[in-house]
């Protein structure tokens, strides 16, 4: 009777020992699954990616024969359906989940994985007749998802969840969780990267980096159009062969690294390819968070577009006044203040019967070489053109720049006018043009300068009782003559052979105006 007992516990022994290792390799198998799904949705960077992964294994694993993945909507308290396996697709995205009342509410509440039997009544229809198991998606301590698993697929068909299929399922969600967590940092990173790139495609500021090794470490597309060089090029590749044209760049670069100190350079000129280009830049030393240098950053503004539009705008307003509105945005203002004024009229004498036996085309080429050759001297004694009014130029001194030889220059400028204009009648009158013939009046005072008219367009003139009598002295001034006004008279002196004539009678002054005269 002992042998049989003692062979009876051999027996018995061998069936736990087998139980045991049967036990332990599904364990064994188990936790292999649980570490390649790990590995697995890990790996991913996509969120559709992620749940489609996460659910078809998760299942896998424990056998289950339908499943559901919810995502919380970005804008409500609704989890939308993101990833369905083996249901009715167009029937769950008809339901609503929230957690306001059932399993998402307790799943809200306690955040654990827990089993939903037939007897749990959360009054929804996916769980009147299924065995099913619910896991929480958890990101920055909130619910944002849920795992749901359905009847779990046995030899003897379908049975409920055991606690190991819920402790393997919570182990799932807790990667699932850590996963969303990567791939949703991964997307701010992108969204970050992307509006970096963004902001510094769209400055029109060329930048580039350089890092404590001379490398050049981020470029971006403005700075790439500047240098007429390809980006692969540029990137990664020392400065000294990218600059290897410029010295004075590439000089300005080690002073830097070596004083750790910001340079400015104002219309530097740059290597673009095979020119140079007009260019602010400026060379900042960049530190690391202990204080350490660790490269330097260089910011390029191109001068050409600016200049172009000085250049242009420079044809149709005076020099002066262009160069003044750029250097003072305050002067964009309207408004005006008083201050003296030299002002120069100068019209064409006898032009309106000159004009009617001409067609309006050689008309308008006569006046632009008439005009030319008049502005021409205008500029060359700084002089202000304010306006051509028909064939009538308005010039102004002291305003907007301030000179003590502004009244003489007026008077230099007027008397110039005459040889110009003698040289502009020979070309015409050799292709069988009648000569041209001026008047000019020039007077000196007080007068409001600014800008006049609206913020959607204004003027730079000049106005006052000086700028009308100037109008009346050019109105009254004979061909080939100057008119000047007592107050240029007294700034002048005996300069320029003026003579005094008569005393003219003009609109709007009770008495007579003393002027004195230069014949041409």
């Amino acid at each position: 009777m002992a042998k049989i007992s003692s062979k009876k516990s051999v027996e018995d022994l061998e069936k736990q020992l087998l139980k045991k290792n049967k036990d332990l390799n599904a364990k064994y198998l188990e936790l292999e699954t649980l570490l390649d799904l790990t590995n697995t949705i890990n790996s991913l960077e996509d969120l559709d990616e992620l749940f489609f992964s996460v659910l078809s294994l998760s299942s896998s694993i424990i056998n289950s024969s339908k499943g559901l993945l919810l995502l919380k909507n970005d804008i409500s308290n609704i989890f939308d359906p993101v990833s369905v396996f083996n249901l009715d697709e167009k029937n769950i995205k008809k339901q609503i989940f929230n957690t306001r009342t059932g399993f998402l509410k307790r799943l809200n509440s306690d955040k654990k994985s827990f089993i939903i039997s037939k007897e749990d009544n959360f009054n929804h229809d996916l769980f009147q007749s299924s065995y099913s198991l619910v896991s929480p998606i958890i990101y920055n301590k909130k619910l944002v998802g849920a795992l749901i698993l359905f009847d779990k697929e046995t030899r003897n068909g379908i049975c409920d969840f055991s606690k190991n299929d819920l402790k393997l399922l919570d182990g799932i969600s807790m990667q699932t969780s850590i996963a969303y967590q990567n791939v949703k940092l991964v997307e701010s990173l992108k969204k970050s990267n992307k509006l970096n790139d963004n902001i510094m495609s769209s400055i029109t500021t060329g930048i580039i980096e350089i890092n404590l090794f001379g490398e050049i470490q981020f470029v971006n597309k403005e700075a790439i159009r500047l240098l007429k060089k390809d980006e692969k090029e540029v990137l990664g590749n020392h400065y000294l062969i990218i600059f290897e044209n410029d010295e004075l760049l590439t000089n300005i670069i080690q002073s830097v690294e070596e004083d750790q100190e910001r340079v400015f350079e104002t219309e530097f000129s740059l290597s673009s390819g095979k020119k140079k280009i007009s260019v602010n830049i400026s060379f900042s030393p960049v530190f690391d968070e202990k204080k350490n240098f660790s490269g330097i950053v260089i910011a390029i503004d191109d001068l050409s577009k600016i200049n172009k539009v000085k250049s242009t705008f420079k044809k149709y307003v005076s020099k002066n006044i262009v160069d003044k509105l750029l250097e003072n945005e305050d002067s964009l203002n309207l408004g005006g203040k008083e201050s003296e004024v030299t002002i120069l009229f100068s019209d064409i004498r006898g032009f309106t019967s000159m004009s009617e036996k001409l067609n309006p085309t050689d008309i308008v080429k006569l006046l632009n070489k008439y005009f030319k050759s008049m502005i021409d001297v205008v500029f060359k004694y700084n002089g202000t053109l304010d306006k051509i009014v028909g064939d009538e130029l308005m010039v102004l001194y002291g305003v907007p720049l301030k000179d003590e030889k502004d009244t003489h220059n007026a008077v230099k400028t007027a008397i110039k006018m005459f040889d110009a204009l003698d040289l502009f009648n020979k070309k015409i009158v050799k292709d069988g043009y009648k000569p041209f013939k001026i008047g000019i009046g020039i007077n000196k005072g007080k007068a409001v300068s600014g800008n006049i008219g609206s913020e959607q367009q204004m003027n730079y003139t000049v106005i006052g009782d000086t700028i009308n009598l100037g109008a009346r002295l050019c109105s009254h001034a004979k061909s080939g003559q100057i008119l000047i006004s007592e107050s240029v008279k007294d700034i002048i002196g005996d300069d320029y052979n003026f003579k005094k004539i008569p005393s003219i009678e003009v609109k709007g002054k009770s008495k007579p105006i003393v002027v004195w005269s230069y014949r041409h």
